[in-house]
């Protein structure tokens, strides 16, 4: 398979590199160059069979990895796990029966078979900044396999904020980047709020706290930390190596909510905003701030109300848990029709013969277009994380060969790994807190293989939280941008 020269370029600058960090933007074939690296380091090395390499990367996407090394490399053997029976990698661990293992997330802290299986030659980690939370049991679990090379992968392994990039950095490089708040304090900007019975002194703050916290606010010294990095990072821009990928155009559209949705949505903005009321002079954490407009968001999507339901615990067995209880009672929320926003995207449809992909940060958006459209005699195919993971490369090719007009998916699921450039229009019914991951499934339309315009199209709920959000999700992603070194030539 023949390289790009801007990939060719990459495997000959990190090949003696011992750890290494590729940042390529969503597009760019980081999968490829990572494969690449693999064989000119064996090569290289005159590798035999039993220097193992272990490939860490998004369920999604293991099918993508394997195909990837199949093609490139047909003389390795490659063992891809199977979620249903782990013991048959360990098998082909301890046994010697592969030379390339490729694992998801989630079993590193199952399987500490990996851990214990010596030195591996190459760990290469894809989406890297899932280990940027450096003391989940996941990040502990991969920080503890040893090998020869390290290779992380993201486009943005930056995920959230800027302090996220030391778990990564420290897995590279752990006698360099040793402490954490070493690093906060000289590449995060922050302040701190203070508490007590005087208005906190903080920038724009003027209000009282119970309690100190810090905010972060930008970065610091970006000079100074591409400097440190750049023996090691690599980051490439679409736009700069690949010319004749055509552009990417932004369109936001106005949808008015149906009335009865809109009383929907205005009661549970007044619950939101008791709930706020509530907890305004305490230093409240950002994800239950979010996880509580999540909720507001989902009913500008659609109509809803909240059921009781009965939720049984983790830990319950048979008819009752551990704690002697037969289930436990919770709030749930309802989405059905009406929905302005399935009707927005189901006029779109019905005005083209193009084929469309459609996203939405919930399941329960996704599967009530679905069910629309499939009334309306469209053909449509969906991905999210209840479609069987054996299905999803088969779904992923029968909409980029045509089968299906149009790809609907939630952007946890569908928005990373995949390729649907059979299609030049996404359409967003909402978009998550997280930029990444918006820019992420954006991507998977407009990468190597696209030959025409790729038209991203926001809906935003009129007088709802959906046009100030989306303002939030671009000031934190340009502070993600700085970071990162994006810069265009020219």
């Amino acid at each position: 398979m023949k390289l790009y020269p801007f990939q060719q370029e990459l495997v000959d600058k990190l090949r003696d590199v011992p750890a290494a960090l590729v940042g390529d933007e969503m597009g760019l074939g980081k999968t490829v160059e990572a494969i690449a690296l693999d064989m000119a380091r064996r090569k290289q090395y005159n590798a035999p069979a039993h220097w193992k390499t272990l490939v860490v990367a998004p369920a999604s996407v293991l099918g993508s990895w394997e195909r990837h090394f199949r093609k490139m490399c047909p003389d390795l053997k490659v063992k891809v796990i199977d979620p249903k029976n782990r013991l048959s990698l360990v098998y082909a661990l301890k046994h010697h029966k592969a030379t390339v293992f490729i694992v998801h997330w989630p079993v590193l802290r199952l399987m500490p078979e990996l851990a214990d299986a010596g030195r591996w030659f190459h760990v290469i980690g894809d989406e890297i900044h899932l280990i940027k939370n450096r003391d989940a049991q996941q990040t502990q679990a991969f920080k503890k396999l040893e090998a020869t090379f390290k290779l992380g992968l993201s486009g943005t392994p930056a995920d959230d904020k800027p302090q996220d990039l030391w778990s990564v950095l420290n897995w590279l490089y752990p006698k360099k980047f040793t402490s954490y708040w070493t690093f906060f304090r000289k590449y995060v900007k922050s302040v701190t709020h203070t508490p007590g019975p005087m208005m906190c002194a903080a920038d724009d703050c003027f209000k009282k706290h119970k309690r100190q916290f810090r905010e972060t606010t930008g970065v610091n010294n970006v000079e100074e930390l591409h400097a440190l990095l750049a023996p090691f990072y690599v980051r490439r821009l679409k736009e700069n190596e690949l010319e004749d990928l055509p552009d990417k155009y932004y369109t936001e559209i106005d949808v008015p909510l149906h009335p009865k949705q809109w009383r929907a949505y205005v009661q549970m903005r007044d619950r939101m905003l008791a709930w706020i009321g509530e907890h305004e002079e305490e230093p409240v954490a950002a994800p239950a701030v979010i996880s509580q407009l999540v909720r507001l968001q989902q009913f500008a999507c659609a109509y809803g109300k909240m059921v009781k339901v009965t939720k049984r615990r983790r830990d319950c067995q048979a008819d009752t848990c551990e704690t002697g209880c037969v289930g436990h009672i919770v709030d749930a929320l309802q989405l059905t029709e009406p929905s302005s926003k399935i009707d927005a995207v189901l006029d779109m449809v019905e005005s083209t013969n193009g084929q469309i992909v459609v996203f939405a940060t919930q399941k329960q958006v996704i599967n009530l277009l679905v069910a629309r459209l499939e009334r309306a005699g469209i053909t449509v195919c969906t991905l999210t994380g209840d479609t069987p993971q054996g299905d999803r490369d088969q779904l992923v090719e029968d909409f980029q060969q045509g089968k299906y007009q149009v790809f609907c998916g939630t952007i946890t699921a569908g928005g990373i790994g995949i390729t649907l450039t059979a299609a030049s229009t996404v359409v967003f019914m909402d978009r998550t807190w997280n930029p990444s991951k918006n820019k992420q499934a954006e991507d998977r339309l407009h990468r190597v293989g696209q030959k025409n315009a790729v038209q991203v199209i926001t809906l935003r709920g009129v007088n709802t939280l959906d046009a100030e959000r989306n303002e939030l999700i671009e000031l934190k992603w340009e502070r993600i941008r700085a970071l990162l070194g994006e810069t265009k030539r020219g």
